[in-house]
């Protein structure tokens, strides 16, 4: 080295200050630095304040600080650089070639410091510095180039800090123009390629293309692979490259990403010295790769070297650091992911702590709040889901739905926060029972959907959720396409999903729940067999000390249970039971979920008194039940069931023992159930049945006061407890349960000596629902379009909508999310425009004059509705027998003492029908005795016939509804003596409100003189009619002069929907077929054939009754039906929606309706069809001409067929006979394959 008294001394302490500053860059000994900052300042002291190279040497010094400030992570060094920085500028001449450097650096440390502080003002204060040193520079001068990169990484960070995606686009822009300026040999390459990376990933995780985060993997590769092993920045690329790599991990699920990004970040803490500042950030990038790791393997030792390593990379940080929120965040979410797997409550209260340290930290326009604010809201969920603390649910919601509020629409991380709010909503829903709450979880989920790629691991999480919240409201509201939908998108999400994912065991638990539910719709064996194989396999998925194995064991537990009940295997039950158990003793005695677990291991335990008949397992089942009422809050909605088996668990100790305490808590806990306002209506109407039948029946508590009470308040829900918004088969699911309630309240009502008039009223409100709310959608609003027209038009386009057929079909070219999506979008509609209908309903009802509007069950309304004739309800129960008379001038009742419930089982149960003719005239015989002849007397219609005949319409309730009253005769002999028909004209109707809709329609009708024929003479698979040509040709002939006449043989079931709106008359000679689900009743028609190898071959067609109900026929005036059964429901369950062939006709518009109760033969039908139309063109425009040809029909035809007749429902029954000259004689019936 030159001596130094040979050269000045300012020049030489700049000399040798730069020569330690090289070495440091190339060793990184921090020595050297400090060597290298000393003789800096040394020579800056040597320096006047006015001298000329001051400036330039302080700007070497403030570059010195900024190195060690970077290495040391000392603030003070910063705040030297930046002040000498400061002074830089001011000396610096704006004109000086040096300028834009030392703006550039200035512009570098406020950019570092705006790192350090959070402090917005520095950053905007850097990029001004930096726009004006780009600016001072020449396009063509080499140092353009590093002032880019300087600029593009300021506005990366100022992007980070406010989102604007502007900032981000030019960020991007200036950096691939640095990089293709930058020599591929330049030794600063590698940091300027790392810079881009981080610009692309960012992009990446603001819109979610793939393309962006493999470019920027590409670019961070490059940069590792260009510098030397032994290079001070290899470190920070090799963690960066480590971050992207994780990012694609979670994107496509590849492990091999994840293992290099642990394998490399590992290697780089131990790398870095233990006093770098950046070794915290490290530190916490290596636990959150590993908890990563941990989601997807459930291996716990992850999980707790990620918390470990967490809590290093905090400790290594200074306080007031702003990464110091980002750390304590993760340790947060790892350590709630611990209690997620441990149960260690403590764990859960330090994440909670520790996010609302981070969220108070955070100032509200930063970036990354919502994902605090989100983070917050899981923390918080799942402590209400410990706890059950709404407070702390409602807290969690509030703050899920911040974070999607301020979360822009495209954003990637708008899926998972639409999740998560969604799934706090759900859970709200199954504490309050608000249907609100879940119609919004899965809007929300539905958009989570759509906004997620398709190739996105975290798919399947989210169709797995969706498929949850379908199921719960399948469970709400009974939509079948709800439950099906959810196993479609549960399958798809088990499929998408690895073996050995932590998910992968709760969603073969939810798949599994879904076929149990379908199983206890279906009673498919097969479906229940699925449920407890997936249900199995979760639970073996699951290590013994998950606290999440607990509710596995209890849905296991539960399947096995359904299994027993089923098949009595008694393996089953004591597996059950054995599961149950172990499911109550994982679960801590005050977690919300242990009242569940209670339930249901009492119910097993239950089943086992009922098989051993040893107390000791009721006892214990009581008592579990007990505990579970303690411990679930009052309002919770599954109080109502729990408190339902209860009252049924403590009944069976009373069976056992005949204690009276034990009868009067049975009561107390069913009226708890019906109590609970938060429960589902059937939940709560199935109780107070139970206790009404106990206050009824029971001879020790009988209170027959009471249960009037709760009859009246039960049957006013019944309309309430399956949704406009369901298809017919959805509603007769929920329907089914309650029959009979309606039946009961009548007798109640008259046994408490409460007016007919009210029992009349209870009648018509409980029964024929699902027909009832068609009628709401077509009856006749006039008046209401005259007086309020803009709530008229509203409440007709509302209800339009909803009488509208639901279709949701699926094309081959949708893949089932796609199918999910478009089915669910139509369900919510749907049950939107329910709710709006009943919302126009209570608006309507506040008008004056219209409080009644669609009720139709006033007193002024029922006796109108007796203008052309007498009423009569007949209702028989175990309680009593009888008949309500409607009059035009009041409603009153009498008893039928000689009609027991007992005998209505003999005659028209299950499997009672029979072709045994001395059988048939007892049936006759005792209908004459105990319910015609009465009513006859009572309206003084006996013992002396009236002329004119007078017209009486008769309404069965329950088991009356297959009661033959037309057909009702007293014999002598064998021969019949007297019969209805000599008495009156007798027509069916299903309610009074449907005969006044039948009335509405026919004044409406203009008049349209034609008849369609449509005729099947053979079927598929079915027996030749042969009296069906000749039943056409007769009846053309009996209306030659009427009009257009036409006729479709073997026609399909679409030709026949298209046709019928366009003719008044329709006859239909066929099969009929009633079935066991009412809505599927059909007539036999026939598919186009199709050729094959030159055969033709047939399959029959169906003309469904949930088909023909959705007509709407404005010139249709009379529908004969001669087919078997199309006044017959088949399904006892389904008595009282009072659903068939004949009712289906009457919905689509039909005022007359001619039906059959019974199978009928083929030649009987086609002779009464010819007597009944050859009579009808005489009387063919009175409203009475239908009943009044029937009539005729029958009476000119020597009553060789016992028919009935009328408008509304018109049944005939099966009756025939083998000989003319023996037309009084009751003969043999058709119960073979020839009948129709």
């Amino acid at each position: 080295m030159t001596r130094g008294d040979h050269l000045d001394r300012t020049e030489l302490l700049k000399y040798v200050s730069d020569y330690f500053n090289t070495r440091y860059e190339q060793t990184e000994n921090l020595q050297d630095l400090h060597a290298a900052i000393a003789l800096s300042e040394a020579a800056v002291e040597t320096l006047p304040l006015d001298h000329p190279n001051r400036a330039g040497q302080l700007n070497d010094l403030g570059t010195y600080l900024s190195s060690r400030y970077r290495r040391t992570g000392d603030l003070q060094d910063l705040e030297a650089a930046i002040k000498h920085a400061n002074a830089v500028i001011e000396a610096t001449p704006e004109d000086h070639p040096n300028r834009a450097r030392r703006l550039s650096n200035l512009g570098s440390y406020l950019s570092s410091r705006y790192e350090w502080t959070g402090n917005l003002q520095d950053l905007e204060i850097a990029i001004k510095h930096e726009n004006a040193a780009i600016e001072a520079t020449p396009k063509d001068h080499p140092d353009r180039v590093p002032l880019f990169n300087n600029l593009g990484s300021s506005l990366g960070s100022r992007y980070e800090r406010t989102g604007n995606v502007q900032d981000l686009e030019d960020a991007i822009t200036k950096l691939q123009a640095v990089i293709e300026a930058t020599p591929g040999d330049d030794p600063v390459r590698a940091r300027r390629l790392s810079n881009l990376s981080s610009g692309l990933n960012s992009r990446y995780e603001r819109t979610g293309n793939m393309q962006d985060l493999e470019a920027a993997i590409a670019l961070s590769e490059a940069a590792v692979e260009a510098t030397p092993e032994d290079h001070p920045d290899r470190t920070a690329l090799l963690n960066s490259l480590c971050i992207k790599l994780s990012s694609r991990f979670k994107r496509t699920g590849n492990d091999q990403d994840l293992e290099t990004a642990i394998a490399q970040t590992d290697a780089a803490v131990k790398a870095i010295p233990e006093d770098h500042p950046r070794r915290g950030v490290m530190l916490n990038n290596l636990s959150s790769h590993l908890s990563n790791r941990y989601e997807r393997t459930g291996n716990l030792q992850d999980l707790e070297s990620s918390i470990e390593y967490a809590y290093a990379g905090i400790e290594a940080i200074p306080d007031d650091h702003p990464d110091r929120v980002a750390l304590l965040n993760n340790l947060g979410n790892h350590l709630s992911r611990r209690y997620e797997r441990t149960g260690n409550v403590r764990d859960l209260e330090v994440a909670i702590a520790l996010s609302e340290v981070v969220l108070e930290a955070t100032t509200k326009d930063h970036p990354d709040r919502t994902a605090f604010m989100n983070n917050l809201s899981s923390h918080l969920n799942n402590q209400y889901a410990r706890t059950g603390n709404l407070q702390h649910l409602e807290a969690a919601i509030k703050l899920a739905n911040a974070a999607v509020v301020v979360t822009p629409q495209h954003h990637p991380d708008r899926a998972e926060w639409l999740s998560n709010h969604g799934n706090k909503l759900s859970s709200r829903y199954e504490r309050t029972g608000n249907l609100q709450d879940l119609e919004a979880a899965i809007a929300l989920i539905e958009e989570a959907v759509k906004g997620i790629p398709e190739d996105h691991p975290g798919r399947a999480a989210l169709l797995n959720n969706l498929g949850n919240y379908l199921s719960r409201r399948y469970d709400r509201s009974g939509n079948l396409q709800d439950l099906e939908a959810a196993i479609a998108l549960s399958e798809v999400a088990v499929k998408a999903t690895p073996e050995g994912h932590l998910n992968r065991p709760g969603q073969l638990n939810d798949l599994g729940s879904y076929f149990m539910m379908r199983y206890e719709r279906s009673r498919n064996l097969q479906d229940l067999e699925t449920a407890i194989k997936h249900a199995r396999a979760g639970v073996e998925a699951t290590p013994d000390d998950h606290p999440d194995r607990a509710p596995l064991l209890n849905n296991l537990g539960n399947y096995l249970w359904m299994r027993y009940k089923r098949t009595e295997n008694l393996l089953d039950l004591e597996d059950a039971i054995a599961r149950s158990e172990a499911a109550v003793e994982a679960t801590p005695e005050d977690h919300p979920n242990r009242a569940r677990w209670l339930n249901n291991l009492s119910a097993h335990l239950s089943s086992r008194y009922a098989r051993t008949w040893d107390l000791q397992h009721l006892e214990a089942a009581i008592v579990l039940l007990q505990a579970a009422a303690e411990a679930i809050p009052e309002d919770h909605p599954e109080r109502a069931a729990l408190f339902t088996n209860l009252g049924s668990r403590l009944y069976c100790r009373y069976k056992h023992s005949d204690n009276m305490q034990d009868l009067e808590a049975t009561i107390a806990a069913w009226l708890t159930a019906w109590s609970i306002r938060t429960a589902p209506i059937l939940a709560r109407l199935m109780a107070v049945w139970d206790a009404i039948n106990i206050l009824v029946f029971n001879p020790s508590i009988k209170d027959l006061s009471r249960a009037c009470s709760l009859v009246h308040d039960a049957t006013h829900l019944i309309p309430l407890a399956t949704l406009r918004s369901l298809d017919r088969e959805d509603q007769q699911h929920i329907l089914a349960k309650l029959t009979g309630i309606a039946s009961l309240a009548v007798s109640i009502s008259l046994a408490a000596s409460r007016s007919p008039l009210e029992a009349l009223q209870l009648q018509e409100l409980g029964r024929n629902i699902t027909n009832g709310q068609l009628l709401d959608y077509r009856s006749d609003i006039s008046d209401l379009m005259e007086q309020h027209p803009m709530l008229a038009e509203d409440f007709n386009s509302l209800r339009q909508e909803l009488d509208s057929p639901f279709t949701s079909t699926k094309s081959l070219e949708m893949s089932m999310n796609q199918y999910s999506l478009i089915q669910n979008a139509a369900i919510r509609r749907r049950i939107k425009v329910a709710q709006d209908l009943d919302d126009r309903l209570l608006q309507i009802r506040q008008k004056p004059g219209f409080e009644s509007f669609l009720l139709g069950n006033s007193e002024e309304n029922l006796l109108s509705a007796a203008i052309e004739g007498p009423i009569v309800v007949l209702n028989v129960t175990e309680l009593r027998s009888d008949a309500i008379l409607v009059t035009k001038a009041q409603v009153r009742s009498i008893s039928l003492p000689n009609i027991s419930h007992a005998s209505m089982i003999q005659y028209f149960g299950v499997n009672t029908v029979t072709d045994d003719n001395e059988v048939q005239r007892e049936l006759l015989e005792w209908l004459w005795k105990g319910v015609v002849q009465p009513v006859l007397r009572e309206l003084c219609f006996y013992p002396t016939p009236s002329n004119p005949l007078p017209r009486i319409w008769w309404i069965g309730v329950g088991l009356m509804a297959k009661a033959p009253i037309h057909a009702a005769a007293k014999f002598k002999k064998g021969r019949i003596q007297m019969t209805t028909l000599q008495y009156c004209i007798p027509s069916y109707t299903s309610t009074i409100r449907a005969l006044q809709y039948s009335r509405s329609g026919q004044r409406q009708q203009h008049q349209n003189a034609s008849m369609l024929i449509v005729s099947m003479p053979t079927t598929p698979e079915q027996s030749s009619l042969t009296g069906v040509t000749k039943e056409s040709d007769e009846i053309k002939h009996s209306l030659r002069d009427f009009g257009t006449v036409d006729t479709l043989e073997r026609p399909t079931a679409d030709r026949v929907l298209q046709a019928i709106p366009s003719y008044s008359i329709a006859h239909f000679a066929c099969h009929g077929i009633s079935s066991i689900n009412p809505a599927n009743s059909h007539l036999l028609l026939v598919k186009e054939s199709i050729s094959y190898d030159g055969h033709c071959t047939e399959e029959v067609d169906k003309l469904r009754v949930k088909d023909i109900a959705a007509l709407k026929l404005p010139v249709a005036r009379l529908a004969y039906l001669s087919a078997c059964s199309t006044a017959n429901s088949a399904s006892s369950e389904l008595i009282d929606e009072v659903t068939h062939i004949v009712s289906s006709f009457h919905i689509a518009g039909f005022p007359h309706v001619i039906g059959t109760l019974w199978p009928a033969q083929d030649e009987a039908c086609q002779k009464m069809a010819a007597d009944f139309y050859s009579t009808l063109i005489k009387y063919i425009v009175p409203a009475t001409a239908s009943a009044a040809a029937l009539q005729s029909g029958s009476s000119g035809a020597g009553q060789r067929e016992k028919f009935g007749m009328g408008s509304n429902v018109l049944s005939l029954p099966h009756t025939q006979e083998q000989e003319r000259q023996n037309m009084n004689t009751w003969q043999d019936k058709s119960w073979n394959t020839n009948s129709l």
